[in-house]
């Protein structure tokens, strides 16, 4: 039997990054208000669902978090499809983390949608000195521009730091396009 949604939009938003970035311990935070410092990796996928308001608007959102590591690669194509949005992360602490980010990015607009709207986040700021933190914001910013991402935003899941923030510039961006007549992702298979 199937559930009728009372929400005014379902998304699904697709959240990817190397592995050991901090995706899954962000979306423990977003979801629980908890910070657990040691998840396990994420095999395959996880997904967690949410109903939240946000501009008059009931939204019911489904987040994935795809497993960062390598050998997952082959499943995700088919859990990106139907993405409204998407979110790659990366840690600050570890600059290293940035060079995967076009590689996500591809990814997402290859099975998701050429058009998805994807933001750039930095995880454990917390950890980053400072100098380290200055030098992932001026090359996040690049990717952002280079990749025509919707934006950046600098996040500690430790502290609590722009934890909703992230998912809020993501669901007001789908809402202004829903409400302004354009769509993002993929709709019932079209493209838009």
């Amino acid at each position: 039997m199937a559930m009728v949604s009372t929400a005014d939009f379902n998304w699904k938003i697709i959240c990817g990054g190397a592995g050991g970035v901090g995706k899954t311990t962000f979306l423990f935070r977003y979801l629980t208000n908890q910070f657990v410092a040691n998840t396990s990796l994420t095999v395959g996928v996880q997904l967690h669902s949410q109903t939240i308001e946000r501009q008059g608007k009931k939204i019911g959102l489904i987040i994935w978090d795809l497993g960062g590591q390598e050998r997952f690669r082959f499943l995700q194509d088919s859990y990106m499809k139907g993405a409204s949005a998407g979110i790659v992360f990366f840690d600050i602490s570890n600059l290293g983390s940035l060079l995967q980010v076009k590689d996500w990015v591809a990814m997402f607009r290859k099975f998701a949608s050429p058009s998805i709207p994807i933001l750039l986040v930095g995880t454990k700021l917390d950890i980053a000195e400072e100098q380290m933190h200055l030098q992932s914001e001026k090359e996040a910013l690049v990717l952002v521009k280079q990749l025509d991402l919707i934006g950046y935003l600098p996040s500690s899941s430790k502290l609590g730091k722009n934890i909703e923030a992230v998912i809020y510039t993501v669901v007001d961006l789908l809402v202004v396009q829903k409400l302004s007549g354009r769509q993002a992702g993929t709709i019932g298979g079209i493209t838009n």
